[in-house]
């Protein structure tokens, strides 16, 4: 089954959300995000690497560096995020720009999905980074 959130965007705003849980706090240690967040360093590395690409993080590097939001997390949306990742899926594919269908015009089936994605999109859009923060205790499992 094709997922439309890959695991590699959902892990984007999971590390976002630490981010912004420690925001102006200084920077955190990729291992710190890898550890707390149960991913791999090098999969935290990736994932940081692209996000610093597109503006949404910075890092400082050394023995005592780590990776800090540039912009408040109220800023950020969720939708910047999975951009910044290379988010572009469509519900349907028949919404994608080159598809061509000669019922596109009429098609009461193709408009109701553009109406849902649309209503997605902007949910992505208006949902914050800062409404997932997550800080060291709020990792801690329950037993």
């Amino acid at each position: 089954m094709n997922t439309f959130i890959k695991r590699e965007y959902d892990y984007a705003i999971r590390i976002c959300a630490y981010l912004a849980g420690h925001f102006q706090k200084g920077h955190i240690p990729i291992s710190q995000i890898a550890t707390n967040l149960y991913l791999t360093r090098p999969f935290t590395t990736k994932i940081v690497y692209q996000l610093k690409k597109a503006g949404i993080v910075d890092t400082v590097q050394g023995k005592v560096g780590g990776v800090f939001l540039i912009h408040p997390p109220q800023e950020i949306s969720v939708y910047t995020v999975l951009k910044a990742m290379g988010f572009s899926a469509t519900i349907n594919e028949c919404l994608q720009k080159n598809t061509d269908c000669p019922l596109a015009s009429i098609c009461r089936i193709q408009h109701f999905f553009a109406q849902q994605q649309n209503l997605l999109i902007e949910n992505f859009k208006t949902k914050k980074i800062s409404e997932f923060a997550l800080n060291d205790t709020d990792l801690i499992p329950v037993s």
